[in-house]
């Protein structure tokens, strides 16, 4: 633990410098792509997503500007599968789900690094990097400890950055820059800048991000006790992010850094209780450094090796008459992996070491550390029948060893591509699960490790006229899944082991994408069926996330192209498992986009409107914290 806090402040050292945003987003679209995309989350090596006999969602850059989204939890909303729960809007703060998972659940990456927090998971989508760097997502639906190690419970997502992706798919020389601003209801502003030179061997980028809105004042309950606190909150929020980044092409090797930092500073009424005495306000800082080396080129053998480091500093206070508790966590990480391909066989093998802690006024200091290894095989035994199986042991002081293996096989019928597996998967207690001492919340030292094996089979069909279909179902049963446990007599929620939990579930999604005449059109459509639970347990009331997540879940995009006008549309509804007595059970969202692409004195210029929750619907995903209704906003970018 020592280790971590001399080095990784060093390291951090390294964020001082002076970068602004890009928005290179003018091509940029988010659709399945099943027949030849190559994707890496599925294999940690690149593969063509029809031999991973995984579900596999690869959202890639084109028309994205269709698509009102003004933070990545926005844009993720976007992706099939993927249950997001804001708290707040525009990217606030958000946990994400897949499968029934609970926040914990989901891996994110960030071009290959992981960027859950070890404290808590609720500060998931703290990333240090805008909106606008953001290249590729890649959406792995379904258990992949056996590549990734822990916590890939209920799936993946792969966040790739522009300097990340620019030598594999988006080379583009010489210097750009760009700015963009939008503004909106509630003194909403959305600011940013970016410059970028790519030379013959070297690419360097840098952006930042400043964006917030006054919010709105929204009316709680007055607190018991005759207290003076207002009977109101405010919602407002002020976000600042920048990153930089440097490739740089050696002999034989790519090496890539990035360095990124985010502060936010928010109204975080009912983020976490229920109480009518919650009038909390939060603040949080990310600071991230990251610094890859990996073979170049087309090659037999592939190979890289990758340091990264994060520190999470979060401020919250409950209310004015309450002291602030302040809570900071690192985590410093190093993974390699190599492969090698003879004829139809290709293996893989990595290894990966990691210190973790939490410096907690309320809950202590603590730290460990945790190591893993892994082995996967992808054997093509016919021209259509492709193998692959991975095992991985990972050693944590939560649980010992544990090992995790998987299997998927993908058969491909030409159109169609038939694929079925499954994986044993783990997920350790996080540092708030373990240590949490509130009035509301109680850890428990004694947790042991979720266990779970999970199953899934599906079908990827590809039809004429760029029209393509998937569809899986899956089932996992859970031992020891974590969950906050109400006692009654005490009136607070303690952190206990599950016996077993079951999880089914359908997932289907419907892509078209297609030039009619001097139009272009594109859909997409998802819809997830989930089913769980708690065998023999108590009643779903009496837990705090165990159901908690949508039973149905549709969500669509539109996007029509004609000239220089582009109209996009999203929509979103969702069904609860449960009924929850604070958060909304069902709700519905649609949101708009409308802009106009021209030339202004040679640079390329686009002009847009939105309307966000075009219906005004009152809604909220956690607890009571209130979503924003409709909010209208204007803006313009400029690209050089």
């Amino acid at each position: 633990m020592r280790s971590v806090r001399l080095l990784l402040p060093c390291l951090l050292a390294l964020l001082i410098v002076a970068p602004v945003r890009a928005q290179d987003t003018s091509d940029v679209a988010f659709r399945v792509q099943m027949a030849d995309s190559v994707v890496v989350t599925a294999s940690r090596v690149a593969s063509a997503a029809q031999e991973t006999g995984r579900r596999v969602s690869v959202y890639t850059q084109r028309d994205i500007q269709s698509l009102s989204v003004n933070s990545v939890d926005q844009l993720l909303n976007v992706a099939a599968g993927l249950d997001v729960k804001s708290r707040g809007g525009f990217g606030v703060q958000s946990d994400l789900t897949m499968r029934g998972s609970t926040f914990n659940g989901v891996l994110l990456l960030l071009d290959g690094a992981r960027i859950n927090d070890p404290y808590t998971g609720h500060f998931l989508m703290d990333l240090p990097v805008p909106l606008s760097e953001i290249a590729r997502v890649e959406v792995l639906h379904g258990p992949a400890t056996a590549l990734y190690g822990p916590d890939a419970l209920g799936g993946v997502v792969h966040l790739i950055t522009k300097t990340a992706l620019r030598r594999e798919d988006v080379r583009e020389d010489g210097p750009a820059a760009r700015v963009d601003s939008r503004y909106g209801k509630n003194n909403f502003y959305d600011m940013g800048a970016a410059a970028r030179t790519a030379g013959d061997r070297t690419t360097v980028s840098a952006a930042a991000s400043v964006q917030g809105s006054d919010g709105r004042r929204v009316s709680a309950a007055p607190p018991p006790g005759g207290s003076n606190l207002s009977s109101t909150v405010q919602t407002d929020f002020e976000r600042r992010t920048a990153t930089a980044a440097v490739s740089r092409d050696l002999e034989g090797a790519t090496l890539y850094t990035r360095a990124g930092v985010d502060d936010r500073e928010f109204g975080a009424y009912h983020f976490y209780s229920d109480f009518a005495t919650d009038r909390a306000r939060e603040a949080t800082s990310t600071f991230w450094l990251q610094s890859r080396l990996s073979s170049s080129g087309a090659t037999n053998t592939p190979w890289q090796v990758q340091l990264f480091g994060k520190q999470h500093r979060d401020r919250y206070t409950y209310n004015p008459d309450v002291g602030a508790n302040t809570h900071i966590s690192r985590r410093l990480r190093v993974q390699g992996q190599g492969s090698h391909t003879w004829n139809s066989v290709r293996v893989t093998g990595g290894a990966s070491a990691g210190l973790r802690g939490v410096d907690s006024n309320r809950d202590g200091v603590h730290g460990d550390q945790s190591v893993g290894a892994f082995v996967s095989l992808r054997w093509r035994a016919t021209p259509r029948l492709t193998v692959n199986q991975s095992t991985r042991v990972d050693y944590d002081p939560t649980y010992g060893a544990e090992p995790t293996p998987q299997l998927y096989v993908a058969y491909n019928l030409g159109p169609a591509t038939l694929r079925a597996g499954g994986g044993r998967v783990v997920r350790a207690p996080n540092f708030l699960e373990r240590f949490i001492d509130s009035p509301s919340n109680q850890g428990n030292a004694d947790l042991t490790a979720e266990t779970a094996w999970s199953g899934e089979v599906g079908v990827d069909v590809r039809l004429p006229a760029n029209l393509s279909l998937s569809a899986t179902g899956f089932h996992r049963t859970t031992d020891n899944a974590i969950d906050y446990l109400r006692n009654e007599a005490e009136s607070v929620f303690e952190a206990q082991n599950l016996d077993r939990t079951t999880t089914t579930g359908l997932e289907t999604e419907l892509s078209f994408d297609r030039t009619l005449g001097a139009v272009g059109v594109s859909l997409d459509a998802a819809y997830t069926l989930l089913d769980a639970s708690l065998d023999g347990q108590e009643p779903p009331s009496a837990y705090k996330y165990g159901l908690d997540a949508a039973r149905h879940q549709l969500q669509g995009s539109a996007s029509v192209r004609a000239g220089a006008v582009t109209l996009g549309l999203q929509g979103l509804w969702k069904d609860r498992l449960r009924d929850a007595p604070l958060a909304t059970d069902r709700y519905g969202v649609v949101h708009g986009r409308l802009a106009y692409n021209t030339r202004l004195s040679g640079a390329r210029t686009t002009l847009s409107v939105e309307l966000r929750n075009a219906f005004d619907r009152q809604y909220s995903e956690i607890f009571d914290a209130p979503m924003p209704g409709r909010t209208l906003l204007v803006g313009a970018e400029v690209a050089l």
